[in-house]
């Protein structure tokens, strides 16, 4: 495996718009700057891990409060000359522990139904399918639930 860097973001969140969308139009063939530029100010309590390999960010998980218990892990992904090596897991255990410390008692996400390799490896850390829906654009979405207890011991 590379030389990766974990750390969790604690800046600002506009601070960190411009590199994120960056490594988002890598990772994601087609993605549109709006759907992360118009939702990241409204965020309440974001939670941002990263992947850094050779000082450029390369993966990162990005989670916010719903709720008092509740953290959603909203957007995520690793660039793809990183994909296979376990940098995905290393940023989920991470983002998990931190929000057991911070008092989540769960985790949830929303995951399109064709994207297997994500709902696989949601379902390896603990996730269970907590239900489906077509969303706005007619997207299937597999929602999956973790409960935190017990990350703190991990």
């Amino acid at each position: 495996m590379s030389d990766i860097d974990y750390q969790r973001w604690t800046g600002p969140i506009a601070g960190a718009a411009d590199p994120l969308l960056v490594l988002c139009k890598a990772v994601f063939a087609e993605f549109d700057s709006t759907y992360l530029l118009a939702r990241l100010p409204r965020i309440a309590d974001p939670d941002l891990w990263l992947a850094i390999e050779g000082g450029e960010w390369a993966g990162f998980k990005l989670g916010y409060r719903r709720g008092g218990a509740l953290l959603y892990s909203w957007l995520g992904g690793v660039h793809p000359r990183l994909r296979g090596q376990g940098v995905a897991s290393e940023l989920m255990k991470r983002q998990h522990i931190h929000a057991a410390a911070a008092g989540y008692r769960f985790v949830e996400t929303r995951t399109r139904a064709v994207n297997n390799p994500m709902i696989q490896l949601n379902l390896r850390h603990g996730f269970h399918i907590a239900g489906f829906e077509v969303d706005a654009n007619g997207i299937e979405v597999v929602i999956q639930r973790k409960t935190l207890e017990g990350e703190l011991a991990e």
